[in-house]
């Protein structure tokens, strides 16, 4: 690639960044990794665009040279690469960079570069950041709302944002263009590109059917032989890939049933959960709307974000999220829509207190939709919350 054409690119496309950036870092909170000095001189390529097609290995010294120019000293210019893997060689390259201790975020289609083969390419030399769709917290800044209303009418502002934010998901996109149908058109390119294309599978109406079971019973327990039945998927283990692929391009997750004995954990039964609220609008089919479903799945989501061990607790009773830190149990969630028939609060204060009985806690959280309390029971204190506040805690 001429070196007069590749800068004529180049600056086309940090005009654009430049353009963009404020969005980009509402989406993406570098300060831990980048300086606010450092923070104003980046460089952004996408490679996917088509005019790279001739790019050459020498065109990855015409822009470092590019960068220099720009910014004066090298070093401390920040590159952002998109699509780097249309690029040949570009692991060595970035490990070069890196050598001249300049600082790279790179990110890749999962269809042609999972994080798992960046790591791979670059061992010892990256820390993968795993972008999520918005925080409830993000959804708020996003849409440039108080989070802590003072008047009642912010009160009411900031309520409508989370029903929104509870049906809608945190798909940046879908917020920006009110367009909850994206969200299924990013569920068919995911399933399509990232998965039955990617490892070539050939029963497509199965994964469907296995996809479109466990999307539409989020939070519940599974078996793989329920699975089996399901889909009509024959081999227990080609279901069990399926669900890793799954959660492999970041569309679902799942949690096992806690148990001391790793054993006894391994062949529980698990629980699904999927990884945008969006999906439980736009892809999963239910009779009636399960917002409970919806509201534990929203709690899942946060506890995956802030990298906690999550389990659930099934005794006599059930609690839906057990979170351990080190060897220890140090929390027990129970999530319920509401509490206003006998019977549901009976039923989720039972699991609860069981979970705390037998992880010897002596504080655990009832998490609603808009009911807040607390309860002291034999000594075991019971906080009653709602999802909304709880998140804007984290």
């Amino acid at each position: 690639m001429e070196k007069t054409k590749l800068y004529e690119l180049l600056n086309e496309q940090q005009e654009l960044f430049n353009k963009e950036e404020e969005l980009i870092e509402r989406e993406i909170s570098l300060e831990p990794f980048i300086s606010k000095k450092i923070n104003k001189k980046k460089i952004y390529i996408n490679f996917d665009d088509v005019k790279f097609t001739d790019f050459k290995i020498e065109n990855f010294q015409d822009i470092e040279d590019f960068a220099k120019e720009l910014h004066s000293i090298g070093p401390e210019v920040v590159f952002f690469f998109d699509e780097i893997q249309n690029i040949p060689s570009w692991e060595r390259w970035v490990n070069n960079l890196f050598a001249k201790k300049i600082k790279v975020f790179v990110t890749g289609s999962n269809s042609s570069l999972l994080s798992s083969e960046i790591s791979t390419f670059l061992t010892g030399r990256n820390k993968v950041l795993r972008l999520y769709p918005f925080s409830f917290k993000e959804f708020l800044r996003f849409k440039n709302i108080q989070k802590n209303p003072k008047t009642s009418n912010e009160r009411i502002i900031l309520m409508g944002a989370f029903e929104e934010y509870f049906e809608k998901g945190g798909f940046p996109l879908v917020i920006k263009n009110n367009d909850l149908e994206l969200s299924k058109q990013y569920f068919e390119d995911i399933l399509n590109k990232d998965i039955i294309r990617r490892y070539n599978i050939k029963k497509i109406k199965e994964i469907k059917d296995l996809i479109l079971y466990l999307f539409s019973n989020v939070g519940k327990v599974y078996s793989y032989s329920t699975l089996k039945i399901i889909s009509g998927i024959k081999s227990l283990s080609m279901i069990k890939n399926y669900i890793e692929y799954m959660k492999g391009v970041f569309l679902a997750s799942t949690i096992n049933r806690f148990d001391y004995s790793l054993k006894k954990q391994k062949v529980s039964s698990s629980k699904f959960y999927v990884l945008d609220n969006s999906f439980l609008k736009t892809v999963a089919f239910n009779f009636i709307e399960n917002r409970g479903q919806r509201l534990e799945n929203l709690v899942f989501i946060e506890l995956l974000k802030e990298d906690f061990e999550v389990y659930y607790h099934l005794g006599k009773k059930e609690c839906d999220f057990i979170i351990k830190k080190g060897l220890k149990i140090t929390r027990a969630i129970q999530v319920c829509l509401n509490l206003e028939s006998p019977m549901t609060k009976k039923r989720e204060i039972e699991g609860l207190l069981e979970a705390m009985q037998k992880y010897a806690l002596k504080e655990g959280i009832i998490l609603t939709l808009d009911k807040e309390g607390e309860e002291n029971i034999n000594g075991k204190k019971i906080i009653i919350k709602p999802v909304w506040k709880w998140l804007l805690e984290r």
